[in-house]
């Protein structure tokens, strides 16, 4: 008897990004909604909880990378041949590693989650296996070697915004290896909903109190600092108002949030200014914001947070570059303002706050728009670029 089933594609999933942000969280909403034509394998470079918790969705493993020789030593040194020392002891071990982990898990694909460089070992890896290689490029790009390099090999790109894609062009990608594919969204968990009273006892916010509320890691170029700035401009036309920090810090080291700590206990900002860390609770807290900001000083790839103030129906100010601009509409579904400039930041924050009707208005037009980012309609999207380089047909089966 003949039976013709399915035979899940094996993809390798590869993500060696600084720390736990927003690619991570939009790789794990992706791989939640993949679905059983694929068999996930997950290969992190970091192996806290949050990468852990990666192998419900499939097998994961832990590869770190590993220094066998300090390069940046090399270089200080002025050694001879201080980049082919690198690539023979640091880069072509990590590599092979990656080689024999797709051997293993008979691995069909491989996808490097967020940017080229930090996933240079297993692009190299994937090289070496003869294996197509698609890059889901969540961040912008800078112009280097290992870049264009990592590019030049790549079968397919998934840039999340248009401001991605064009900086790739200009790095040489074609544009026939590009579909520009926006994140997505657990629209189920991000919707419009009536602001928790609970909460609101929880922070010390009662019903009249303005709230400002920026969600992102404690980062120097996430812009809490611009708040922060523009934060004496609102509590005088304000003074009951609150600014709602949420994240923590990630990456090489915690200087930016420890000054963010110093000015937010100032005697001016000090119960003013609530810093709320990581939170698993955003949706709630976004729902009884009165202002959501994304205020970030460099153009965003994207912006998750920005658009999830708008799923859930409240005013958004986005930064007018990178990301926002792809979704935003000037004063139709929330506020562009130039970047960098807490003055513009705090007159935008207070046109909001001093006209509500208005800005409900704008609210509810930013959840429909919202409705156009669901994360099922994003794991298509990528799911067809997967079968595209594998050189099979979507919903294809295969007889074993």
């Amino acid at each position: 008897m003949h039976r013709t089933l399915a035979k899940p594609l094996p993809v390798a999933f590869c993500e060696n990004g600084a720390g736990y942000g927003g690619a991570v969280i939009s790789l794990t909403a992706m791989l939640a909604h993949l679905d059983q034509r694929y068999a996930p394998v997950l290969l992190t470079g970091l192996g806290t909880d949050p990468y852990r918790q990666l192998a419900h969705f499939g097998r994961w493993r832990q590869l770190p990378p590993r220094e066998l020789v300090d390069h940046g030593a090399l270089r200080r040194r002025g050694v001879p041949f201080a980049s082919m020392i690198d690539n023979l002891f640091n880069v072509l071990p990590n590599a092979l590693r990656y080689y024999w982990a797709f051997r293993a898990e008979r691995v069909r694909v491989v996808y490097l989650n967020n940017d080229a460089s930090c996933n240079f070992t297993a692009a190299v890896g994937a090289r070496l296996a003869g294996l197509p290689l698609v890059l889901h490029a969540r961040g912008f790009h800078a112009d280097s070697s290992i870049n264009r390099l990592v590019l030049k090999w790549i079968d397919h790109c998934i840039p999340v915004s248009t401001a991605v894609k064009e900086e790739l062009l200009r790095l040489g990608l074609p544009d026939s290896k590009c579909t520009v594919v926006p994140e997505g969204l657990e629209l189920g968990q991000f919707q419009p909903r009536p602001p928790s009273h609970a909460l609101r006892a929880e922070l010390g916010l009662d019903e009249n109190t303005p709230v400002i509320t920026l969600v992102g890691g404690l980062i120097d170029w996430k812009g809490q600092d611009v708040l922060l700035q523009a934060a004496p401009q609102l509590f005088a036309r304000y003074p009951n108002a609150r600014i709602l920090l949420v994240g923590s810090a990630y990456g090489r080291n915690d200087l930016f949030a420890r000054a963010i700590g110093q000015q937010v206990a100032s005697p001016e900002m000090a119960g003013r200014v609530l810093l709320l860390g990581g939170r698993s609770d955003v949706a709630d807290i976004l729902a009884l914001s009165s202002v959501v900001v994304h205020a970030s000083t460099k153009p965003e790839p994207f912006g998750r947070t920005f658009l999830e103030g708008m799923a859930v129906g409240r005013p958004v100010i986005a930064a007018a570059e990178g990301g926002p601009l792809d979704v935003i509409t000037h004063e139709q579904d929330g506020l562009l303002v130039p970047p960098r400039d807490p003055g513009l930041l705090a007159a935008a924050i207070l046109r909001i706050l001093d006209n509500p009707q208005w800005a409900a208005g704008m609210a509810r037009q930013a959840a429909q728009t919202a409705q156009r980012y669901s994360i099922e309609q994003h794991t298509v999207a990528v799911s067809a670029v997967l079968d595209r380089v594998a050189g099979r047909c979507p919903h294809s089966v295969e007889t074993i």
